[in-house]
């Protein structure tokens, strides 16, 4: 191989290099924007909540004050079956 013929190898190879990080770039972006859409929710967009998906809604919380007595029967019954 002469030495213009690897000069012009290697000016090809640069501007392969150039439009490949262009490329990337690029892609990296769009990965980026389809992430901030995937996280989007009816809670944080204007999203309606029928649009959220199959997700698990969280458990809801007891209304019922929490207290020291255990529950089932009192202690002293006589439970006969």
């Amino acid at each position: 191989m002469t030495e213009t013929d690897k000069d012009k190898r290697i000016t090809e190879l640069e501007e392969a290099l150039v439009r490949l990080e262009a490329l990337l770039k690029k892609a990296h972006e769009k990965i980026e924007e389809l992430e901030r859409r995937l996280n989007l929710n009816s809670s944080n967009s204007s999203k309606p909540p029928s649009s959220d998906g199959l997700r698990k809604k969280p458990s809801p919380t007891s209304l019922c004050p929490k207290t020291d007595k255990s529950s089932g029967d009192k202690q002293g019954t006589l439970v006969i079956h």
